[in-house]
């Protein structure tokens, strides 16, 4: 993480492609939208979609990721929505609502293990 004066996060971030699904909490569910992360840290998550998502939308998201068989399943709150391409794809950064300790673990796993791979 760097250690700039205008540096608001709290986590280090962590850039890697693993898939996700997810879906608006409380809608019925047909199906989850597919999607893969652009960066996780403890504390959220940014991932692409086909869709924009309004500010404030709470979303439950289902995480694969090789350090555990099962998924990881989180709810967290939109914080932003931006067009990546025109009325195709968007890039959604999501806040965590709150991360159990056992998930906590997973998200330490992912952050260790990348900062072995940068030495």
């Amino acid at each position: 993480m760097n250690n700039f004066p205008d540096e608001r996060r709290k986590h280090l971030r962590i850039y890697r492609n693993f898939i996700m699904s997810y879906h608006e909490k409380g809608k019925v569910i047909a199906n989850y939208n597919v999607s893969q992360v652009n960066n996780v840290s403890k504390g959220g998550l940014s991932f692409s979609s086909t869709q924009a998502l309004k500010e404030g939308t709470i979303v439950t998201i289902d995480l694969k990721t090789p350090f555990i068989s099962d998924s990881i399943i989180l709810d967290g709150v939109v914080l932003g929505s931006k067009e990546k391409v025109s009325e195709m794809i968007y890039e959604i950064r999501l806040q965590f609502k709150e991360v159990p300790p056992e998930v906590l673990t997973v998200l330490e796993k992912i952050e260790n293990y990348s900062k072995s791979e940068e030495v």
